[in-house]
């Protein structure tokens, strides 16, 4: 068997940038609710923080995805970590003046902004920067160090970090963005004969919102990406409402400290990081629609051990097993939007995916929040890994009969491509 084509240099610099704007994210988030614990430990004032950072997306992520398919997304990318860099390198001067709540949120809008464009702009440009064959393994390797500097390394780096002061953190994670943004200038070089990783497509003028408008009735007229973004909805419900009632299942039913409650999160962490070294391989073996079928419902499966288990070791492989699942269904699903999605459209069916996937969670966390005070807290998992094993039966289960290879994607772009030239 001839040996897959490798990612390719300007990938490289992809990954590279990646990396280093993870690593800032994993700082900055978990900073500043240390900075906002530290003077205001009211549990609403906390939580609004995490409410303000993630307003952006749903404010700005359709507008985030016509951008992304009117610009350079290297050059988005780069201006969202130049942005996400002097807030933070300003928020230094700021707090050497003494700093208020009311900074402290300008300072999470403003990085939400920058991370829903950035997140938009990159997912658009992987198809044009390496083999769709290779879409599953880069999709992966892009995720390996999101989880790993984001939920493992980042938050007891921001921890240490904190202790040396407020400035010292802050200067750390401006940097790290600085980084991210000098490195992508690598990707014009390397990407020379790649254009649509440069440039978009030129396209008739148009205002945002047609292009928005164009974005979306795709999506609903597309039988696969209307169910898997329906799909991906549902998960986020389900995900947010048991992630926020984890710290109450591991604190009132397992009882384990903060220590343990840390080490279950790393636990899941473990498994989803093991997905991604996984999920190329088992794509190569396995078709996209039932591998997510398989991986949701397993997922399904975890959520109702958690639920019903009990005991921490059982939870805790229970974690480990959701992780790897969310990976096994992630990255394919993903990687299939990305193929069935024309070069001129990537950012707007990203956008609309996101938004359906991230702005479900606020919906779930309250969900999970209400029904774990009429019931219980382990009723939250029971009926959250029931309905998703329901959920993925009946969106998913129809597009067995749908064609969604390599072959059916080129048909529907060609098809695409064809009608907007006619």
């Amino acid at each position: 068997m001839p040996r897959a084509p490798g990612l390719g240099r300007p990938f490289r610099w992809l990954w590279s940038s990646s990396v280093a704007s993870n690593a800032g994210d994993g700082i900055s988030r978990t900073l500043l609710p240390l900075l906002v614990v530290a003077d205001h430990p009211q549990p609403l004032v906390v939580s609004g923080l995490t409410a303000v950072n993630m307003l952006p997306w749903l404010l700005f992520a359709l507008p985030a995805g016509a951008l992304a398919d009117r610009h350079d997304r290297r050059r988005l990318l780069v201006i969202s970590n130049v942005v996400r860099a002097a807030a933070l390198l300003a928020a230094v001067a700021v707090f050497a003046a003494g700093a208020s709540i009311a900074v402290l949120y300008g300072l999470a809008f403003v990085l939400g902004i920058a991370e829903t464009l950035a997140e938009t702009a990159a997912p658009a440009m992987l198809p044009d920067l390496v083999p769709k064959e290779e879409l599953e393994k880069a999709n992966s390797r892009l995720f390996a160090p999101q989880i790993i500097l984001n939920e493992m390394a980042g938050p007891p780096i921001a921890g240490l970090l904190a202790g040396l002061g407020a400035a010292a953190a802050l200067a750390t994670g401006g940097t790290l963005y600085a980084v991210a943004a000098l490195l992508l200038t690598g990707l014009v070089v390397a990407a020379r004969g790649v254009p649509q990783a440069v440039r978009p497509a030129a396209s008739a003028p148009s205002s945002i919102r047609r292009d928005i408008r164009a974005g979306v009735r795709y999506v609903v007229g597309h039988t696969v990406l209307l169910r898997t973004v329906a799909t991906s909805a549902l998960y986020g419900l389900v995900y947010s409402a048991t992630f926020s009632m984890l710290v109450l299942l591991a604190y009132r039913t397992l009882g384990l400290d903060s220590t343990g409650y840390g080490l279950l999160l790393t636990v899941g962490s473990i498994g989803s990081l093991l997905g991604t070294w996984a999920v190329d391989r088992l794509s190569r073996r396995l078709p996209a629609v039932p591998m997510a079928i398989g991986s949701l419902m397993l997922s399904g499966a975890a959520y109702l051990t958690m639920g019903l288990a009990g005991n921490v070791v059982l939870v805790g492989a229970a974690l480990l097993c959701n992780g790897f699942f969310m990976m096994s269904w992630n990255i394919p699903v993903l990687s299939l939007r990305q193929r069935l999605t024309p070069a001129d459209l990537q950012g707007r069916v990203t956008s609309v995916a996101r938004l359906c996937s991230w702005g479900t969670m606020p919906v779930g966390a309250t969900l999970g929040g209400l029904l774990a005070r009429s019931t219980s807290v382990t009723t939250v998992f029971m009926a959250s890994g029931a309905l998703l094993i329901v959920g993925a039966v009946v969106l998913l289960a129809p597009l067995r009969s749908v064609a969604t290879s390599s072959d059916a994607a080129d048909t529907a772009v060609a098809n695409h491509v064809g009608t907007s030239e006619s």
